[in-house]
């Protein structure tokens, strides 16, 4: 079974993050919360960690995942342009569970996903997330903490009852607050087009879009 380890959800314990962050930036894998759901983490610049979440989701391979960054700064580096609308979301909304797909920046040459032409991003409002993502001072690959095509997991315990001792560490930050994953928008599309509706609605959206 998977080590797991209380936290504070909102005033996450320096010693604890240290912990994580050491087993993320030396190739490890582990869960945590966030303001949606549990997620599943490591480098997204440690090639065997990224193909070790693939097969802990049981995931195709060919789908690329959703990456979490601490600023406007780190995606800065993964895309190739920032388009309007997607200005306009990230002003909206971020951080917060909403990710944002974009044209990958041509120079990840050391990235995981380095042969996609778009990568889903987004800056999340959660304090575990933040620290983590401050400690290790990299954009994580972060995805659902569950099998693919099965419910998402709100607790650490139901984490463990699925990964049991797959995963280095869980951070156990209680039970997650939106019990919904984030909203999922390509924006590379003119008009952007919305590919899932999760915690933030379509219309919330449409509407600081303008799309009727």
């Amino acid at each position: 079974m998977s080590r797991i380890v209380k936290i504070g959800y909102l005033r996450p314990e320096p010693e604890l993050i240290a912990r994580a962050g050491r087993i993320i930036m030396d190739g490890g894998v582990i869960a945590y919360p966030t303001e949606t759901v549990y997620g599943i983490g490591c480098s997204a610049f440690k090639a065997d960690a990224v193909a070790r979440v693939y097969t802990i989701k049981r995931r195709d391979p060919n789908r690329a995942m959703i990456l979490i960054a601490a600023d406007p700064i780190q995606i800065s580096e993964l895309v190739e342009t920032m388009p309007e609308p997607a200005e306009k979301l990230m002003e909206e909304f971020w951080p917060g569970p909403l990710t944002l797909v974009f044209q990958a920046s041509p120079r990840l040459s050391e990235f995981a996903f380095r042969s996609s032409k778009t990568i889903a991003i987004r800056i999340p409002d959660c304090p575990v997330c933040l620290a983590l993502l401050k400690y290790c001072g990299d954009p994580l690959v972060s995805t659902s903490a569950n099998l693919s095509g099965e419910p998402e997991a709100i607790t650490a315990g139901q984490v463990a009852d699925t990964f049991g001792d797959a995963l280095d560490l869980i951070l156990d930050g209680g039970e997650t607050p939106a019990k919904a994953p984030s909203t999922l928008v390509d924006i590379t599309r003119d008009p952007p087009r919305i590919l899932r509706e999760g915690a933030i609605s379509a219309l919330e959206i449409n509407t600081v879009l303008k799309i009727l």
